[in-house]
């Protein structure tokens, strides 16, 4: 029987439970948990009391587990050496093995079943057949603790180039190993829920893009975009506000546009690089001061570029004969280019804090992102042009 490689909720529903029986015995405990827990709890447990007495117990003893856990990521069959093993006789062993997730690579384990080091198949063949494990082993083992982040895990396994990675206990137990396909899987769907997140999306689906209902599309959609369209009377308030001066400057609706396009701009590049930089593992909620630092100084950068740039236009672009009595291009292309240079480095540092903040908070980063960070751009980008322009010019 063929094995299913990601089955949705619905693909299972449509399953008998025999189907569904036979799925689990041909997976890995850990694929087979991750296959479980996608059922409803009440066809769940039927299927339970049908699945082979040791099993059953594999599955239990992985389903303890978060599925945001390293541990509910790992898999519970594994190859495993005693050190004073010879190497001939560790050899056989891994030959019979056939239910560990690899025997290329065996881990070698005290009495108490305590983490020791690590030996590779290649290690083992190469050895001469009288030197024992211990004695070729490798000690310093890159690990993880069963309670750490799944994502976390499953980069910390990436980023070391190996194929597996062994998961402990507290007192550094030996409780399963993290393949990489199970890793680069867990990645894969954690990039794609930060995907949905920055874009505002609500709820969770098994489905790919076009396999997604329209009603359901429609409303994981609707709820942020609605609200934050609700947000956005705020700005059209901020020009309400600002009517009599605008009646006064027109030049100053040309310049709307391009405050909100460069705040929303700038700080949607900020989120989304320090997002990354954030998932990769790269920076961390300590480095914040760092990174506000780091932000500021580019913002400057930038705020200089577009100041020089909004001033040109003004000065080159602009007509004369819309400058009111008593004002000159000069002075509006101060005003303009001033606000926003100020609008860049707001942008930039919103931009920054927001992920900082949220993980702080111990909440995804990818949230404080995305149309949400646009909106407050946009709305603080609006009030401030029109405040530092208006107390420039005096209107």
């Amino acid at each position: 029987m063929e094995v299913m490689q990601k089955p949705t909720r619905d693909a299972l529903a449509e399953l008998s439970d025999d189907a569904i029986i036979a799925q689990i015995n041909l997976l890995q405990p850990d694929d087979a948990t991750r296959l479980m827990r996608k059922l409803p709890a009440g066809r769940r447990g039927a299927l339970n009391a049908r699945i082979a007495t040791d099993r059953r117990a594999e599955i239990a003893n992985l389903a303890e587990y978060s599925e945001d856990t390293a541990g509910g990521l790992m898999n519970s069959r594994y190859a495993d050496l005693q050190p004073t093993t010879r190497c001939s006789d560790a050899v056989r062993q891994l030959a019979a093995e056939d239910t560990a997730e690899t025997i290329y690579v065996a881990y070698v384990t005290d009495e108490d079943h305590r983490l020791l080091g690590s030996v590779s198949l290649r290690q083992l063949l190469r050895a001469s057949k009288h030197v024992r494990v211990g004695d070729i082993m490798t000690r310093d083992v890159e690990m993880v603790n069963v309670d750490d982040a799944a994502e976390e895990a499953a980069r910390t396994l990436s980023i070391s180039g190996h194929a597996t990675l062994p998961v402990v206990d507290k007192d550094n137990r030996l409780l399963g190993i993290i393949a990489y396909d199970d890793a680069f899987r867990q990645i894969e769907e954690d990039d794609s829920e930060d995907m949905e997140r920055f874009a505002a999306l609500t709820g969770e689906t098994d489905l790919d893009y076009l396999d997604v209902p329209i009603w359901l599309d429609f409303r994981r959609r609707a709820p942020w975009i609605f609200s934050l369209a609700i947000a956005g009377l705020l700005a059209g308030y901020i020009v309400h506000v600002y009517e009599d001066a605008l009646s006064t400057l027109v030049i100053l609706a040309l310049y709307m546009p391009m405050i909100a396009d460069t705040g929303g701009n700038v700080g949607t590049q900020t989120s989304g690089l320090l997002i990354r930089s954030i998932a990769t593992g790269h920076v961390t909620a300590r480095a914040g001061a760092r990174v506000l630092w780091r932000e500021l100084r580019v913002a400057l950068l930038l705020a200089a570029m577009l100041f020089v740039f909004a001033w040109l236009k003004v000065m080159f672009v602009s007509n004369n004969a819309d400058v009111p009595q008593g004002l000159t291009l000069s002075m509006i292309a101060f005003a303009i280019g001033t606000a926003i240079a100020v609008q860049v480095i707001v942008s930039a540092i919103v931009g920054a804090v927001l992920p900082l903040l949220a993980v702080a908070i111990r909440q995804d980063p990818a949230i404080m992102a995305g149309p949400a960070l646009t909106t407050i751009v946009d709305t603080t980008g609006l009030l401030m042009y029109f405040t530092i322009t208006t107390t420039i010019l005096g209107i």
